[in-house]
């Protein structure tokens, strides 16, 4: 790849949470290829508990974003839409796409999407 080139798919979501301070793992599965990054939650009655989370890496990303996050330990989530997860038993899909995706399609809009979703937790438990 040409210096100056952008990046693009899961090379730009790997060096865009790489930028951000984090220490992504790149993973295939049969639905396609995840980022997976160990996060500590910010904000919300779990802030400071440290979760594994992974972002499905869609081959035009940043046009498309990740789909709603992969979290493990399973926590649940007090809205709802919580699937399995192609990640394994451990994990979870919390179906919650990024809303303001086209106002900010970068890693650190994906992040404060993420940071929003955790503040919403219950404390304790799996919701």
């Amino acid at each position: 790849m040409t210096t100056g080139q952008p990046l693009w798919g899961p090379a730009a979501l790997h060096a865009g949470l790489l930028a951000a301070g984090y220490t992504p793992q790149q993973t295939t599965t049969p639905v396609g290829e995840f980022v997976v990054f160990e996060y500590t939650i910010e904000a919300g009655p779990r802030a400071g508990t440290t979760v594994q989370i992974g972002l499905q890496a869609m081959q035009d990303f940043p046009v498309t974003p990740p789909g709603g996050p992969q979290v493990s330990p399973r926590l649940g989530h007090p809205h709802g839409a919580v699937h399995p997860s192609p990640l394994g038993g451990e994990w979870e899909y919390w179906s919650r796409p990024a809303t303001n995706w086209a106002a900010d399609r970068s890693v650190r809009g994906y992040l404060r999407h993420l940071r929003t979703l955790f503040a919403q937790l219950a404390p304790g438990g799996t919701s």
